[in-house]
């Protein structure tokens, strides 16, 4: 695809998740084992890097998305033909932390830059938030911070993160019991590998979510590795979906766009958003730190 790739990579592998290896018997075909495991073909060859069908008996083949060996990485380059920057962060890192970026006078008080919210130690990346009230720079959906919930909405579904970095995207649920980091916002784009363009469904009946727009977006392959997602060009949620799923997302849902889409790469402002946010999202590369047990 003509990517170029940015890495930070500080240990190899920390992978202590639920990717799964299959070792080839005597008489499996790559098509018996994709059957057996509802998978596809093209699956198992993209994720066990094949240029044909054949295998041999004795091989290991990955039935997941295999571990990734980096920390954070960028991905800045087309997917689908469309010009992507895609932060992907692998949470089984011992030193990877996502938290959101307030602005030094907390909620609700103005607002600030992108680029200043990111102006942080040990920041590698930052990307926009959820929605917000435009006046009041409150947001509009759940936010929990440090275990802590800071602000309260209506928005259904959430990205939530245990002290242990571990990742869902699911229903919003309160109160937050067992979770570091809370970012509610939506709709979903994709859900269980599936496109979803609906959102009036989930309760959105804002037309500019369902217009072609200017997207940020946060993806889960699993519970240790997400991917958000800034794009300058106008996408409509079907693209914007089938961008989430190529780069191997199975549920991803939205957060603001438009105005608000922005990205950070390592204190370079890579697209800038044209008006301040209630808050962002920072990823960080930071010492361990001891978990709590989640009670959830």
């Amino acid at each position: 695809m003509g990517w170029l790739v940015a890495f930070v990579v500080l240990f190899g592998s920390a992978w202590a998740q639920t990717s799964k290896v299959y070792v080839v018997q005597r008489g499996d075909t790559l098509w018996g084992i994709a059957k057996r495991h509802k998978l596809s073909q093209a699956q198992l060859k993209r994720w066990n890097n094949l240029e044909s069908n054949v295998i041999f008996r004795g091989q290991k083949l990955w039935l997941s998305p295999p571990p990734p060996s980096f920390a954070v990485r960028l991905i800045n380059g087309p997917v689908l033909g469309v010009p992507v920057l895609a932060v992907q962060v692998n949470l089984a890192h011992p030193q990877v932390r996502i938290r959101p970026l307030l602005p030094q006078g907390g909620l609700g008080r103005g607002g600030a830059p992108l680029l200043s919210l990111a102006r942080q130690p040990r920041l590698v990346a930052a990307i926009n938030g959820g929605y917000f009230h435009p006046r009041t720079f409150s947001p509009a959906g759940d936010l929990v911070v440090g275990g802590q919930q800071l602000s309260r909405g209506r928005i259904p579904t959430a990205l939530s993160i245990t002290p242990d970095n571990r990742a869902r995207i699911h229903n919003r649920q309160e109160p937050w019991r067992g979770y570091e980091t809370v970012i509610a916002s939506g709709p979903y784009v994709l859900r269980e590998g599936r496109v979803v363009v609906w959102p009036r469904s989930e309760g959105y009946n804002d037309p500019a979510i369902w217009s072609r727009a200017r997207r940020s977006v946060v993806g889960l392959v699993n519970e240790r590795f997400l991917i958000f997602v800034s794009t300058r060009q106008p996408l409509t949620l079907s693209e914007t979906a089938k961008i989430m799923a190529r780069l191997g997302a199975k549920d991803a849902i939205l957060l603001d766009g438009g105005s608000s889409t922005g990205l950070v790469w390592q204190q370079r402002l890579l697209i800038s958003p044209t008006r301040k946010l209630a808050y962002g999202i920072g990823i960080f590369l930071a010492p361990p730190a001891k978990a709590r047990p989640n009670r959830s």
